[in-house]
């Protein structure tokens, strides 16, 4: 039988990071519309759509602070990639060695590849969660009363960029650029999970060091 109660989910984030005005008015709006029956997905995209119009137009009426506050948490995270990311690219690229030479992999080699890369990958989501921290506070620090937007707008221009990053590997190496070794698919993708620790920790990051993830106030919206 269908819930009259919305998805909680979907009503706390329009709650946290809801920067317009009306935020209740369209909550209850949406809350009484999904008991009348609307679809779940209908409240999910109804929320999303209202978070990024409410920061979108926030977004715009500080333009030039905005640009400033991205401009400083790129800097930041150019400095943290650089020395960071250099050993994962060159695991990768040990794998494409591996496998455009037609090499049988040794079990062994996976166990040692596992290990390392495993380590690796959380000594990067550390390191993603303290840079993402710093730069969120930063990025809050342009604008306080203005800072949800501006943080929110940080992380889509990242996952922008990450989406970006990882099609183009495809598209370049196909799924060898992501780690994916023909012939040992099964045991790549086993791996493929943790390389987005680091991501999925800097995007923490950002939001708990901006402010996000605290008690939400209208007052740091407008």
């Amino acid at each position: 039988m269908r819930s009259n109660q919305p998805p909680a989910v979907a009503t706390w984030l329009l709650k946290q990071f809801g920067c317009s005005p009306q935020n209740e008015a369209i909550l209850g709006d949406l809350i009484e519309q999904y008991r009348n029956g609307r679809q779940r997905l209908w409240y999910w995209r109804q929320i999303v759509t209202a978070i990024a119009v409410s920061s979108l137009r926030e977004v715009w009426r500080q333009k030039t602070r905005t640009l400033a506050a991205l401009s400083t948490g790129w800097i930041i995270f150019a400095f943290y990639r650089s020395p960071l990311d250099r050993p994962l690219f060159q695991s990768i690229s040990l794998q494409i060695n591996f496998a455009s030479m037609q090499y049988q992999i040794p079990p062994s080699w996976w166990v040692y590849y596992g290990m390392y890369f495993l380590l690796l990958s959380f000594l990067t989501a550390i390191m993603g969660l303290i840079v993402g921290a710093f730069s969120g506070w930063i990025i809050a620090k342009f604008q306080p009363s203005h800072r949800v937007p501006i943080v929110l707008m940080f992380v889509a221009c990242l996952g922008g960029y990450w989406l970006f990053s990882l099609l183009f590997s495809i598209m370049k190496s196909g799924l060898v650029g992501v780690g994916i070794v023909p012939g040992h698919e099964i045991r790549s993708l086993l791996f493929l999970p943790f390389s987005l620790l680091p991501w999925v920790a800097s995007v923490v990051g950002i939001l708990g060091g901006g402010g996000l993830l605290e008690e939400h106030q209208a007052s740091s919206c407008t």
